[in-house]
């Protein structure tokens, strides 16, 4: 998509007005739109808006110039009406939204009827009008609203996600961002069709299919897999619900975290319970790594260490008796036992009842076979000194980890003490106490909310994987009945094949995800870089989680307000300028993850950076995408037009007439 014009009649300051967008002609592809605050660079903006979709943010819904809606007469309706000039693909199109506002007899301002239409010539210059059933439809195709937002940007805009970065806030928003942007949306809502519900998807409509009349045992089985599939859909829709809870308890418990700060008097004492809390959480967390440490040494050794005082007892006893190597090999008590009936030792010498040879040979009857004395001994032996051995081993990992679990409480107490006897105690006793007290509280409410929804999404998902452990084995139950039926074994090859496909195409949004952040990731750092002279980068977690990173120290950390911005922007023109080279690009692969040229309008990007970071943005901005529309106030708008100088095509600037009339000259 790229602007040609716009033309305002009637909308809020602007009266009649109108201006060409610079069509990248010679290398010249920034249009400049200077302005003093309160000139209208946001109403400017908004008319995109209002023209594409019909929606502004304004607090007034009333479009309508107030001069013009002043002078009304009941008698006499007014009109609003944005049209804007574009190309798209090999397509030309005018699209024009007009809005009529009538005055009752009250003088109260009430929209009347409103006219939506949109022009096609097509590039052999026929033209032809959109009809009012696909018109929306044909928006879409152009720039989807939820897209729209990313290329029409104001500057509160930018400022607003800027400050949510440090909070991880509104992740799925960026996810969402890049799959609609870079050609993921259409794989993900293929996996949605295929598998995504588990009743309306097409493997869960398959599962509704079996005949279960010619055989009872399929009817029992598809009946447990759609108990197993509503249970999993209500734990996944109830876990949905919790996290959607614990981001709404996290924003609320950071908002009023910043509240607590912004009360300057327990400023210190707030970021001293931040650290000790962060005390606490990292001794929680190491206590618990040391517990499960100890748990799985002694699940190892449990039957060696409740036996070890019995086994050193008698190791010490066999030691001092020396029996090992008393027994004769291959001689048996039977031998023994023989030479006795017999009266006659093997030497030939007599066995006399009662005399001291007799005597002497029954002795072999405690060390010879079945006995094995000796050989047991040995084997107990050893046994007892690898058991003990070990033990050893695990008595020291134990101390090791009680050490330091009892290093851990001592931290976790003496932090809690702080807390609770010095640092909360002083902020509830200053001047703003109650203000204090309540903000505090509810802190402290939304982490006892947050710890339960964590801990029931847990729960949850514990019983889900239950489910589907539950589920496959009916399926795989079910598979070996419905091949006895010629109808399921139909059912089944179907079933087989979508799953199949799902199977693939899930590989294939995975491998393509993955590259896709990968090279955003790499997009972002040559921007922002850029931006901040090569002394941060960024990193973004599957989540699509942001962190700032110092890159002498590897580590991550705060942004001021100005590098907040800056990475909001890196993200922005890095998925445009990513799309760019999709389309571009000789691999296939790249160009079926590819959207159409998008421009970027901004108003009042620069106003958060300073002189240096000024020329940096203005230097980086007109290489990444084929057009840029620039609102600028007027104290940036030298700047500008020094470091964007080569690249702009077209210049304009904001006039401000009154408070009820803007003009662009």
């Amino acid at each position: 998509m790229l602007l040609e014009s716009i033309k305002l009649h009637n909308f809020r300051q602007y009266k009649e007005t109108s201006l060409d967008f610079a069509q990248d002609i010679q290398g010249k592809n920034v249009t400049i739109i200077i302005g003093e605050n309160g000139s209208g660079k946001t109403t400017f903006l908004q008319s995109f808006f209002w023209c594409l979709y019909g929606i502004t943010y304004f607090k007034d819904p009333v479009v309508l110039n107030k001069d013009v809606a002043a002078n009304m007469t009941p008698s006499f309706p007014e009109d609003v009406f944005v049209e804007l000039k574009l190309q798209h693909g090999n397509n030309k199109f005018r699209i024009k939204r007009i809005q009529q506002f009538e005055k009752d007899n009250s003088n109260n301002i009430r929209p009347k009827k409103s006219l939506f239409e949109i022009e096609k010539k097509d590039e052999s210059g026929n033209t032809s009008y959109v009809d009012a059933t696909k018109r929306e439809h044909t928006i879409n195709n152009i720039l989807r609203k939820e897209l729209a937002r990313y290329f029409f940007f104001d500057g509160e805009r930018i400022e607003t996600m800027g400050k949510e970065i440090s909070g991880y806030k509104k992740t799925e928003e960026f996810a969402e961002a890049v799959e609609g942007l870079l050609g993921l949306k259409g794989m993900q809502k293929a996996l949605e069709h295929l598998s995504g519900g588990t009743k309306n998807s097409v493997i869960g409509k398959y599962n509704q299919r079996y005949d279960v009349n010619s055989d009872s045992e399929v009817k029992k089985l598809t009946d447990e897999i759609n108990d197993c599939n509503d249970k999993i859909e209500a734990y996944t829709d109830s876990m949905n619900e919790k996290d959607a809870a614990i981001r709404k308890a996290e924003e609320l418990r950071d908002q009023k975290a910043e509240e607590l700060k912004e009360y300057e008097s327990s400023k210190a004492l707030q970021e001293r319970k931040e650290q000790l809390q962060k005390v606490i959480k990292r001794s929680l967390a190491t206590k618990a790594d040391a517990q499960k440490e100890i748990c799985r040494a002694f699940n190892n050794q449990a039957s060696s260490f409740f036996t070890l005082k019995l086994i050193k007892d008698a190791y010490d006893i066999l030691v001092k008796l020396k029996i090992s190597g008393s027994d004769i090999p291959s001689i048996t008590d039977k031998t023994i036992q023989y030479l006795i009936d017999h009266g006659e030792c093997l030497c030939g010498r007599h066995l006399p009842p009662e005399s001291v040879e007799l005597e002497y040979i029954k002795k072999w009857f405690d060390v010879l076979p079945p006995k094995s004395i000796g050989n047991m001994v040995n084997d107990f032996k050893m046994t007892a000194r690898n058991r003990i051995g070990s033990l050893n081993d695990f008595i020291d990992v134990r101390d090791g980890k009680l050490a330091r679990i009892s290093e851990c409480d001592e931290e976790i107490l003496n932090a809690e003490d702080e807390i609770q006897s010095t640092i909360d105690s002083k902020l509830n006793g200053i001047d703003v106490e109650e203000i204090v007290r309540t903000i505090s509280s509810t802190i402290a409410e939304c982490e006892r909310c947050i710890s339960r929804d964590n801990q029931e999404i847990r729960e949850l998902s514990e019983k889900i994987g239950a489910e589907k452990a539950k589920k496959e084995s009916a399926e795989l139950r079910l598979k070996e009945h419905a091949l006895k039926s010629k109808t399921n074994r139909k059912i089944e090859i179907y079933k087989a094949y979508a799953m199949r496909i799902n199977q693939l195409l899930s590989d294939k949004y995975a491998k393509s995800e993955k590259e896709v952040r990968s090279r955003l990731v790499d997009n972002m750092n040559e921007i922002f870089s850029k931006i901040n002279n090569g002394d941060l980068s960024v990193r973004i977690n599957e989540k699509y989680q942001i962190d700032v990173v110092a890159n002498n120290v590897n580590a991550k950390v705060e942004t001021s307000e100005g590098q907040s911005i800056s990475v909001i922007f890196s993200f922005i023109t890095s998925m445009i300028k990513m799309s760019q080279e999709n389309r571009l690009s000789d691999d296939r692969a790249k160009q079926e993850l590819s959207s159409d040229i998008y421009p970027l309008v901004m108003d009042a990007p620069l106003s958060k950076f300073d002189k240096k970071h000024i020329q940096s943005v203005c230097e980086t901005i007109p290489h990444l995408t084929e057009q840029v529309v620039i609102f600028i106030k007027d104290t940036d708008g030298d700047l500008a037009k020094e470091y964007m100088n080569a690249k702009i095509g077209k210049s304009h600037k904001f006039v401000k007439i009154s408070e009820t009339e803007t003009i662009i000259e």
